[in-house]
């Protein structure tokens, strides 16, 4: 059986939030390419190449939330969905931001304090935290609002 998860966010909060959200999950992606694109200076690290690593797993994992969540709105699910639904959507996009931050924000930190990497390299790995900080901060609240409801498919 699968729980039912609904959410009562006002149309306004929905959309503001969503696209706040895919404000950021876009931001995180153009610094992940554009880091990709000068050479990723870095990865000549053990501790750069771990949090390159890292990133590259957040990226998946944001970019599987945004597919489910794309697939859906084509199954016009918007506002009662299930458990799998939530976790593999919200959830993916949610907590892939999270890691993002937290492993773009290391590689930043450490470019600082090594002085590795060249100016449009650091400058990517800002995009990407911010971007990412961005996402997990407006999207958050829209998988807390999610709550379980009664019902359950069989």
């Amino acid at each position: 059986m699968n729980k039912i998860y609904t959410t009562e966010l006002s149309g306004a909060k929905w959309l503001t939030l969503g696209l706040l959200s895919d404000f950021g999950w876009i931001a995180y992606f153009v610094g992940f390419v554009l880091y990709m694109a000068n050479g990723a200076d870095g990865l000549g690290t053990t501790a750069l190449s771990v949090t390159f690593l890292l990133n590259c797993l957040c990226v998946l994992a944001v970019m599987i939330g945004i597919i489910e969540i794309i697939s859906q709105r084509i199954r016009k699910l918007r506002r009662t969905i299930q458990k799998g639904d939530l976790i593999f959507g919200f959830g993916f996009v949610v907590f892939g931001s999270l890691g993002g931050f937290l492993s773009s924000g290391a590689s930043a930190v450490m470019d600082i304090l090594m002085k590795y990497e060249s100016g449009m390299c650091f400058a990517s790995q800002l995009l990407m935290t911010v971007g990412s900080l961005v996402c997990f901060a407006f999207g958050l609240p829209v998988l807390r609002s999610f709550k379980s409801d009664q019902r359950q498919l069989l």
